[in-house]
């Protein structure tokens, strides 16, 4: 077994530093608000039925090419919501906790799954709010339901694979974050969330660009079996390709540089 994985089931043997954190780092964010918790709800909120409406009214309102518009929107949110959070804040996970790698805690994993584990407490605090459009704008498949869930663990492993290069990549580089920050906004615009998939043909400039995007097979095979949308043969493929490669870099990555984290930063 890599050193990877090694330190990733003793993570999990032990939560406190990662799982129990990540929902203190939640709750003392919001402790001094007056409306507390209330502001996690509110990007979704927004997002939803703020902007939702107001790019299906772009759209010509409610027709039948465009039904379930507010639910492939808000489902389309609150997963890339979860992607971009955990690729956003990974790059500075090692030198956050800085002091602990220096006092001799160098299971970097729990580093690694606590920007994870924080992305997917914002999850699940969406999830009600999800469900309310799911019922209220489109028919849900239950069989879809399940194939979302082996969708979503799909994406998890894919956000920690990636998330531990992208650490590495953020603790040596600290520029590089930035980067990631800005590049969000572009990923955004050619995944199909405030648009369907469906516009972008194969054979165009932006069906091209949607289809190179991992966040746009990612986002796929979690939302499209729930709302009965066909995925693509080439998202298999290309999740496949992508999560071998994922385990292959992350685990000789994390090998090879685990031990010299320390002096970098």
């Amino acid at each position: 077994m890599s050193l990877l994985f090694r330190h990733l089931a003793e993570s999990f043997r032990k939560p406190d530093h990662w799982l129990y954190a990540s929902w203190l780092d939640v709750i003392t964010k919001y402790r001094k608000n007056a409306l507390g918790l209330f502001w996690i709800f509110f990007p979704p909120i927004v997002y939803i039925w703020g902007l939702g409406l107001f790019f299906r009214a772009i759209r010509g309102g409610i027709t039948p090419d465009d039904a379930g518009f507010l639910a492939h929107m808000g489902f389309g949110f609150i997963i890339f919501r979860l992607m971009s959070t955990m690729i956003m804040d990974v790059g500075n996970s090692f030198s956050a906790y800085l002091p602990y790698i220096h006092e001799g805690h160098l299971r970097l994993t729990d580093y690694i799954l606590r920007p994870l584990a924080r992305s997917v407490i914002y999850f699940m605090f969406a999830v009600p709010l999800l469900v309310i459009v799911l019922v209220g704008d489109a028919p849900v498949l239950p069989l879809g339901i399940l194939w979302a869930l082996l969708g979503f663990i799909a994406v998890l492993v894919n956000l920690f694979l990636y998330g531990t290069l992208l650490a590495f990549i953020g603790a040596r580089f600290p520029d590089v974050n930035q980067f990631f920050s800005n590049v969000m906004l572009a990923l955004f615009l050619i995944t199909p969330i405030v648009w369907f998939s469906k516009d972008a043909p194969a054979d165009s400039v932006h069906g091209a660009l949607m289809r190179g995007n991992p966040f746009h097979h990612l986002l796929a095979v979690v939302r499209d079996p729930v709302l009965g949308a066909p995925i693509e043969p080439m998202t298999y493929a290309y999740l496949g390709v992508m999560t071998v490669a994922g385990f292959v870099l992350a685990s000789v990555v994390y090998g090879r540089l685990a031990k010299r984290m320390p002096a970098w930063l």
